[in-house]
């Protein structure tokens, strides 16, 4: 049992220590981790159009079942092979759905009822929306970096985590090795 839980700590260690270092490199190279989701989403739209045209294929099914495939295929293609203008276009896209959907949501407070519980909630997460719209469109750089934010501050909570848990079993194994002696 000792044993396995030396095994168990020091994964857990490392797995942690690998988190840090994930952090660390998102936070210092921001651009480099949106490249690298830009084109994991590349790969992934090839790969997903490719199967919707096989699976079409297959099945003989003409017509709109071809249209998801090839424009799955064509996305992944810009996304691949235009990475920057993709990552500009698809934070703009984003900025204007998050303005349209605050705007909506700003609209639904005033209408509200005066007492409704609900109502500030609405107005607040509304103006919220709008503001982070506006800035992915008129600064989508911004919205790259505050992506890598999240996922550094994901990393830092997962190598916090794990290497909370490596010393707990650490100090578990040191527990059974006393009772043992």
């Amino acid at each position: 049992m000792s044993d396995r839980l030396r095994g168990l700590w020091l994964g857990y260690l490392l797995r942690g220590l690998l988190a840090f270092a994930l952090a660390i490199g998102v936070l210092f190279w921001p651009s480099a981790t949106v490249e690298l989701l830009v084109w994991l989403l590349g790969v992934f739209a090839i790969l997903n159009g490719s199967a919707g045209l096989f699976g079409a294929y297959q099945a003989r099914m003409p017509g709109s079942y071809w249209v998801p495939g090839w424009l799955s295929l064509g996305v992944g293609a810009m996304l691949l092979f235009w990475p920057g203008v993709s990552v500009h276009l698809l934070f703009l896209i984003l900025g204007i759905w998050a303005t349209f959907q605050g705007a909506a949501l700003w609209l639904m407070a005033r209408q509200a009822a005066e007492d409704d519980p609900d109502r500030g909630m609405l107005n607040g997460v509304g103006v919220v929306a709008v503001l982070v719209g506006v800035v992915l469109i008129f600064w989508p750089g911004t919205g790259a970096v505050a992506i890598s934010w999240v996922i550094a501050a994901l990393a830092l909570l997962a190598g916090c985590t794990l290497i909370y848990m490596a010393l707990h079993l650490r100090s578990a194994r040191q527990g059974i090795s006393r009772l043992r002696d």
